[in-house]
């Protein structure tokens, strides 16, 4: 599969699982759509660190191309953390869901960056 398709499929993943965050804040019993969340931003991550492990290879910018896969990893270890303070009965605040969703506009970002550092290697 291309890099193009492999970055698509990423965000294609990205926006269902933000959907199916959307479909759990606004659901009466968010048991099958939080269950779905959490296994959709697995497989984000999943994937992600596949598809950046085997295109990591040909890059040319390589402390850019790291330095946004650190920014990506910490986003995407608090984005798993905040999503499993959210779940915690009696503790799910504005602080936590506010961090959470901070997390996924960063990690976007560093996907973005992401993204466009392979384009302009494969050019």
């Amino acid at each position: 599969m291309i890099v193009t398709h492999k970055l698509i499929v990423i965000g294609f993943l990205f926006l269902v699982t933000l959907a199916t965050g959307f479909w759990r804040g606004y659901a009466a019993n968010p048991a099958l759509s939080g269950t779905l969340h959490k296994l959709l931003g697995l497989a984000w991550v999943v994937y992600s660190v596949i598809v950046l492990y085997h295109s990591a290879r040909p890059i040319q910018s390589r402390t850019a191309f790291y330095a946004a896969i650190a920014v990506l990893v910490v986003s995407m270890i608090a984005l798993i953390a905040t999503g499993s303070v959210l779940t915690l009965p009696k503790t799910e605040t504005t602080a936590w869901l506010t961090l959470h969703r901070v997390a996924s506009a960063i990690a976007v970002i560093a996907s973005a960056i992401l993204a466009r550092i392979l384009f302009l290697n494969r050019a």
